[in-house]
Protein backbone atom coordinates (compact mmCIF):
# COMPACT_ATOMS: atom_id res chain seq x y z
CA UNK A 1 0.00 0.00 0.00
CA UNK A 2 1.41 3.71 -0.86
CA UNK A 3 3.02 5.55 2.10
CA UNK A 4 3.13 2.54 4.51
CA UNK A 5 6.06 2.36 6.33
CA UNK A 6 8.48 -0.10 5.05
CA UNK A 7 8.28 -1.75 8.40
CA UNK A 8 4.82 -3.13 7.49
CA UNK A 9 5.55 -5.77 5.73
CA UNK A 10 7.61 -7.61 8.17
CA UNK A 11 4.79 -7.08 10.93
CA UNK A 12 2.25 -8.36 8.59
CA UNK A 13 4.11 -11.62 8.41
CA UNK A 14 4.56 -10.90 11.97
CA UNK A 15 0.87 -10.66 12.97
CA UNK A 16 -0.07 -13.52 11.03
CA UNK A 17 2.60 -16.20 12.46
CA UNK A 18 1.22 -14.79 16.37
CA UNK A 19 -1.87 -15.96 15.02
CA UNK A 20 -1.04 -19.15 13.71
CA UNK A 21 0.84 -20.32 16.14
CA UNK A 22 -1.08 -19.26 19.05
CA UNK A 23 -4.34 -19.42 17.08
CA UNK A 24 -5.59 -16.48 18.84
CA UNK A 25 -6.22 -12.62 17.05
CA UNK A 26 -3.09 -10.97 17.60
CA UNK A 27 -5.30 -8.26 19.67
CA UNK A 28 -6.49 -11.61 21.77
CA UNK A 29 -3.05 -12.38 22.40
CA UNK A 30 -2.19 -8.97 23.64
CA UNK A 31 -5.35 -8.25 26.23
CA UNK A 32 -3.61 -11.56 27.28
CA UNK A 33 -0.21 -10.58 27.18
CA UNK A 34 -0.58 -7.42 29.91
CA UNK A 35 1.07 -7.77 33.64
CA UNK A 36 -1.05 -10.37 35.37
CA UNK A 37 -2.24 -12.28 32.49
CA UNK A 38 -1.67 -15.62 31.95
CA UNK A 39 0.51 -14.45 28.52
CA UNK A 40 2.58 -11.98 30.13
CA UNK A 41 6.41 -11.70 27.96
CA UNK A 42 5.81 -13.83 25.56
CA UNK A 43 6.78 -11.42 23.02
CA UNK A 44 10.05 -11.81 24.13
CA UNK A 45 9.75 -15.77 22.87
CA UNK A 46 9.91 -16.69 19.04
CA UNK A 47 12.64 -14.45 18.36
CA UNK A 48 10.74 -11.31 19.21
CA UNK A 49 7.75 -12.54 16.27
CA UNK A 50 4.73 -12.34 18.89
CA UNK A 51 2.69 -9.38 17.68
CA UNK A 52 0.41 -8.00 20.35
CA UNK A 53 -1.16 -5.67 18.15
CA UNK A 54 -4.45 -6.11 15.81
CA UNK A 55 -4.29 -6.97 12.69
CA UNK A 56 -3.91 -10.79 12.91
CA UNK A 57 -6.18 -13.58 12.56
CA UNK A 58 -5.92 -17.37 12.51
CA UNK A 59 -7.97 -18.61 9.74
CA UNK A 60 -9.99 -21.67 10.06
CA UNK A 61 -11.38 -24.59 7.55
CA UNK A 62 -14.09 -27.17 9.16
CA UNK A 63 -13.06 -25.34 12.71
CA UNK A 64 -9.58 -25.80 12.09
CA UNK A 65 -7.01 -23.13 12.21
CA UNK A 66 -5.22 -23.84 8.65
CA UNK A 67 -2.93 -20.67 8.73
CA UNK A 68 -3.55 -16.86 9.52
CA UNK A 69 -3.27 -13.72 7.85
CA UNK A 70 -2.10 -10.60 9.06
CA UNK A 71 -2.69 -7.20 7.79
CA UNK A 72 -0.19 -3.99 8.99
CA UNK A 73 -0.34 -0.53 6.97
CA UNK A 74 -2.95 1.33 8.15
CA UNK A 75 -4.59 2.20 11.82
CA UNK A 76 -4.67 -1.26 14.13
CA UNK A 77 -8.80 -1.00 13.95
CA UNK A 78 -7.87 -0.32 9.80
CA UNK A 79 -5.93 -3.29 10.06
CA UNK A 80 -8.71 -5.56 12.05
CA UNK A 81 -11.06 -4.57 9.39
CA UNK A 82 -8.88 -5.56 6.63
CA UNK A 83 -8.18 -9.03 8.37
CA UNK A 84 -11.91 -9.43 9.43
CA UNK A 85 -13.12 -9.25 6.00
CA UNK A 86 -10.70 -12.10 4.52
CA UNK A 87 -11.61 -14.05 7.61
CA UNK A 88 -15.29 -13.54 6.16
CA UNK A 89 -14.51 -14.37 2.53
CA UNK A 90 -12.68 -17.71 3.31
CA UNK A 91 -15.83 -18.44 5.76
CA UNK A 92 -18.21 -17.66 2.41
CA UNK A 93 -15.95 -19.76 0.36
CA UNK A 94 -16.43 -22.90 2.29
CA UNK A 95 -19.88 -22.72 2.76
CA UNK A 96 -20.54 -22.26 -0.80
CA UNK A 97 -17.83 -24.96 -1.09
CA UNK A 98 -20.36 -27.37 0.30
CA UNK A 99 -22.94 -26.80 -2.33
CA UNK A 100 -20.77 -26.81 -4.97
CA UNK A 101 -18.95 -29.92 -4.01
CA UNK A 102 -22.21 -31.38 -4.60
CA UNK A 103 -22.27 -30.62 -8.49
CA UNK A 104 -18.31 -31.32 -9.26
CA UNK A 105 -17.76 -34.45 -11.88
CA UNK A 106 -15.76 -36.91 -10.08
CA UNK A 107 -11.58 -37.61 -10.79
CA UNK A 108 -8.37 -35.74 -10.88
CA UNK A 109 -8.53 -31.63 -11.84
CA UNK A 110 -4.71 -30.37 -12.85
CA UNK A 111 -3.95 -27.62 -11.14
CA UNK A 112 -3.40 -25.76 -14.31
CA UNK A 113 -7.10 -26.18 -15.04
CA UNK A 114 -7.70 -24.45 -11.58
CA UNK A 115 -5.50 -21.98 -11.70
CA UNK A 116 -7.27 -20.43 -15.14
CA UNK A 117 -10.51 -20.92 -13.48
CA UNK A 118 -11.48 -17.75 -11.85
CA UNK A 119 -10.76 -15.85 -15.33
CA UNK A 120 -12.91 -18.30 -17.36
CA UNK A 121 -15.95 -18.08 -14.85
CA UNK A 122 -15.94 -14.01 -15.27
CA UNK A 123 -16.15 -14.07 -19.05
CA UNK A 124 -18.86 -16.79 -18.61
CA UNK A 125 -20.74 -14.36 -16.77
CA UNK A 126 -20.26 -11.38 -18.61
CA UNK A 127 -20.80 -12.94 -21.84
CA UNK A 128 -24.23 -14.16 -19.96
CA UNK A 129 -24.43 -10.28 -18.89
CA UNK A 130 -24.29 -11.43 -15.25
CA UNK A 131 -20.90 -9.91 -14.07
CA UNK A 132 -20.33 -10.83 -10.55
CA UNK A 133 -18.43 -8.36 -8.76
CA UNK A 134 -14.62 -8.82 -8.20
CA UNK A 135 -14.53 -9.89 -4.96
CA UNK A 136 -17.56 -12.62 -5.55
CA UNK A 137 -15.42 -14.14 -8.90
CA UNK A 138 -12.77 -14.50 -5.86
CA UNK A 139 -15.21 -16.33 -3.25
CA UNK A 140 -16.65 -18.54 -5.74
CA UNK A 141 -13.20 -19.43 -7.47
CA UNK A 142 -11.72 -19.98 -3.55
CA UNK A 143 -14.98 -21.96 -2.74
CA UNK A 144 -14.50 -24.55 -5.98
CA UNK A 145 -10.85 -24.69 -5.23
CA UNK A 146 -12.27 -26.10 -1.38
CA UNK A 147 -14.51 -28.30 -3.21
CA UNK A 148 -11.80 -29.92 -5.29
CA UNK A 149 -9.36 -30.14 -2.50
CA UNK A 150 -11.79 -31.34 -0.19
CA UNK A 151 -13.06 -34.21 -1.53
Amino acid sequence: MDETLPASTEIAVSKAYTSAVLRKSTHEVGKLAQPGEPLYGIQHTHDGKIVLFGGGLPLRLNGNVVGAVGISGGTVEEDIQIAEAVVEALKTMEQWSKYIKKSLPSGYIQESQINQLGHKLQEALEQMRYPLPTGHIFILTGAICLSIHQT
